[in-house]
């Protein structure tokens, strides 16, 4: 009897635990910059902050795969379920090129620690022809989410690029104004691509400091896309390794 009761209760609490939503932080702040901005745009409006949040989509939990709890009683009132990624179409296979590519950065404030935040990352190319966007989340960069999808380029949801792309629209100039003014600055390592083929490099953080040391050989079976992200490197020469991908 006792043996039993200890059982159930070491299955409910289990089950406690396994259940726990811990505490997501809210985005206080957006910055963008890129192509042909001027200056980078400071979102910290709470009506357009509150309808994207980056709690959502593959491997976050909550009672909605692409629902945020926090986001949920918002969802109910009729207003945005917090995506900037439109989840349900999937990867992109192919989009056009040349497109505008902008760097987003989301601050995410760190709950219970008031005035700090961390940032997640994202490249976002905007097709104004067609009125769409599509956003590439980063490999290795971001470690507040791992999708399990990263490398890849998605639809922007249809509200981001309502509410964004007019934004952008307004602060361009012509390129060759800011093309070195609006570089992408964001990477996530440096390395080498060896006589073998090898590539190898290691990641940086936000400051510069070394962290993990990644090697791909060609047999692995990430090798091609890792390959293609890197671009065209000559074997022994030294490789700044950006968040994106090179251009189309």
């Amino acid at each position: 009897m006792l043996r039993t009761s200890f059982a159930l209760i070491t299955c409910i609490c289990l089950l406690a635990i396994s259940t726990v939503v811990w505490p997501k932080g809210q985005t206080v702040k957006i910055v963008i910059e890129g192509d042909e901005l001027s200056v980078p745009i400071e979102i910290t409006d709470p009506d357009i902050l509150n309808q994207f949040s980056i709690w959502n989509g593959p491997g976050v939990g909550g009672r909605d795969l692409n629902v945020a709890p926090d986001l949920i009683a918002y969802k109910e009132q009729g207003g945005s379920v917090g995506r900037f990624i439109d989840w349900p179409k999937g990867i992109v296979a192919d989009r056009p090129s040349k497109l505008q590519r902008l760097e987003v950065t989301f601050h995410v404030g760190v709950p219970r620690e008031p005035g700090a935040d961390r940032q997640f990352v994202v490249a976002y190319e905007i097709d104004s022809k067609n009125e769409l966007g599509y956003i590439f989340l980063p490999r290795w960069k971001n470690d507040l989410i791992s999708h399990g999808v990263e490398g890849n380029w998605f639809y922007a949801h249809e509200r981001w690029n309502e509410l964004i792309a007019p934004m952008v629209a307004k602060h361009s100039a012509h390129p060759s104004v800011s093309a070195e003014r609006g570089r992408l600055k964001c990477k996530v390592g440096e390395g080498s691509l060896r006589a073998d083929g090898t590539i190898e490099f290691v990641l940086l953080d936000d400051y510069g400091n070394k962290m993990s040391r990644w090697r791909y050989e060609a047999s692995m079976e990430q090798y091609q896309s890792v390959k293609e992200h890197i671009g065209d490197a000559e074997p022994g020469e030294e490789i700044e390794i950006s968040c994106w991908p090179p251009r189309s």
